[in-house]
């Protein structure tokens, strides 16, 4: 019987194959395979949940063997693999005459704890070759994305003899839990909650119209204003206006979140972005993704959806420069000890600030007291090379309170419907070409699919040299002014579209720290 573990390495991850050899000696568990101290300690797990689960453990020397050996082997997922595999030698569990992949955390009296990751070794194991899986009950609601897999759910060790039955008669897999039967702890641990609506927002128009835009093009905003001007209220209400993942990205995602242990939440059949809104003192390591075994950091977390920097001056400046690749390349490579793992990053940037360390500046009631030195200082922690790769800055003023009296509320049924059909027309354009949305545009998609009128390529001559943009920034006022096409039904690009998006990328060019 061939038995397989799983390492987490990056998101590919590792398949181990478990060997184990029974011979005559002194009684004793070795573990070689370059077990770390989690994995040697589960001989004594092994031994406590095969007695108490009324199976026998060998009365002989055991050899484990992991495979292959220059791997380090981390973490507690391996004792249930351990398990069957001494079972099975010992002639305690039928051959199914086929390899399996098995992951899980024995207690001691027998019982499997769920684990971390498990949705990826599914896929790798599937991409290996394998078809059949034995995991944790406390699993099955994220093993569920996965299609064509037999998976069988233990709950127990004991179980075994009657899972190893039906795997050599060819009998079906029973999961533990319905799909309705979701674990409140999980649901309650995932940190994503599903989105609001804009309709009881009342700000300004401008910014509704702005934050449509960047949903329909998945382009990078900055909001800022000063406090009270409703950014961060914005902002927590724009996951409304995405439209839900497709099967492919909920499957890379929900991959994702599983290997930090938590599950991508879902709405009926359908998975909204994930939105991620991480505190201002988080660290290098929870933004970009490390530590010992290395994780996927908030940025991975934010797959295929959007990361929300509430306050971002006040994040630590090597926290926020190093957001600059990953935008660039929709990925993280984290190195360590010789090792070089990936973690998928490919995140809608939205960021909310303070005009000034005050706040005050831009307020028509309030005065600023912040010298020009300070206000330079205060926005260098965002640097003019990350400012340069927001494609939508957004100012916001205080509201008149008086004007709410009768206002007309947004109606968010037309804006996510504008955005739908927007991203429709993207994909229906592109996808003869493969290319992504239009705030992924490649230089190949912008010189097809941005073309300009005479009169267009004259205006955008005479603002780029007025506002001396840069390379990056004028190829991102031909995305924005794509996507603001789109969004208005238009086939090609006007003197009306792109001067909005223009207008978007008007502020802080002249000066990078100085957004007005």
């Amino acid at each position: 019987m061939h038995i397989y573990a799983y390492e987490p390495l990056g998101v590919e991850g590792a398949l181990v194959k478990v060997e184990v050899d029974i011979r005559r000696g002194i009684p004793g568990v070795d573990i070689v395979g370059l077990a770390t101290a989690s994995v040697r300690e589960s001989r004594e797990r092994v031994r406590a949940a095969i007695r108490n689960s009324s199976f026998a453990f060998p009365q002989d020397r055991v050899l484990i063997n992991l495979s292959p050996a220059d791997l380090p082997k981390e973490g507690s997922l391996y004792d249930l693999p351990i398990a069957v595999k001494i079972l099975a030698e010992s002639s305690q569990l039928p051959d199914p005459g086929f390899p399996l992949l098995i992951i899980g955390e024995l207690t001691l009296d027998g019982c499997i704890n769920p684990v971390r990751g498990t949705l990826p070794a599914l896929l790798k194991a599937k991409r290996c070759g394998l078809n059949h899986f034995l995991i944790p009950e406390g699993n099955t609601d994220e093993a569920k994305r996965l299609e064509g897999a037999l998976i069988y759910a233990i709950k127990e060790l004991s179980e075994l003899t009657g899972i190893f039955e039906a795997l050599r008669e060819g009998k079906a897999p029973s999961h533990g839990s319905s799909e309705n039967d979701a674990d409140p702890v999980a649901e309650a641990d995932t940190g994503q909650q599903l989105p609001s609506g804009f309709s009881d927002y009342l700000g300004n128009p401008a910014v509704l119209r702005a934050l449509c835009v960047a949903a329909a093009g998945r382009h990078n905003v900055l909001l800022f204003g000063p406090p009270g001007s409703g950014k961060t209220m914005a902002a927590l209400r724009y996951p409304s206006l995405l439209p839900p993942l497709n099967e492919v990205e909920a499957l890379e995602v929900a991959a994702i979140w599983s290997l930090r242990g938590r599950n991508l939440p879902r709405r009926g059949t359908f998975c909204h972005p994930p939105f991620l809104s991480p505190h201002h003192s988080a660290s290098l390591e929870g933004i970009i993704g490390g530590g010992r075994p290395p994780l996927p950091g908030e940025i991975s977390l934010a797959h295929k959806g959007v990361l929300f920097l509430d306050e971002t001056p006040e994040f630590r400046r090597d926290v926020l420069q190093a957001l600059r690749e990953p935008l660039e390349r929709g990925g993280v490579s984290i190195v360590r000890a010789g090792r070089v793992l990936f973690f998928p990053a490919d995140f809608q940037l939205l960021m909310a600030a303070n005009a000034c360390p005050c706040g005050n500046l831009g307020s028509a009631t309030k005065s600023c007291l912040c010298s020009p030195l300070e206000i330079q200082r205060y926005w260098k922690n965002l640097g003019g090379p990350l400012l340069d790769r927001i494609d939508l800055r957004m100012p916001l003023s205080m509201p008149n309170l008086v004007s709410f009296q009768g206002i007309k509320r947004p109606d968010q049924g037309k804006m996510v419907g504008n955005v739908v059909k927007a991203v429709r027309r993207q994909h229906e354009r592109n996808s003869k070409t493969g290319l992504a949305s239009n705030g992924r545009m490649t230089l190949e998609g912008i010189e097809r699919f941005c073309l300009l009128s005479p009169s267009c390529t004259r205006l955008l001559k005479e603002r780029t040299e007025s506002l001396g943009l840069s390379a990056r920034a004028f190829h991102s006022v031909l995305r924005l002014a794509r996507t603001v096409a789109d969004l208005d039904g238009l086939e090609d690009i006007d003197e009306a579209s792109l001067a909005e998006a223009i207008g978007y990328r008007s502020y802080g060019d002249a000066d990078a720290y100085w957004p007005f």
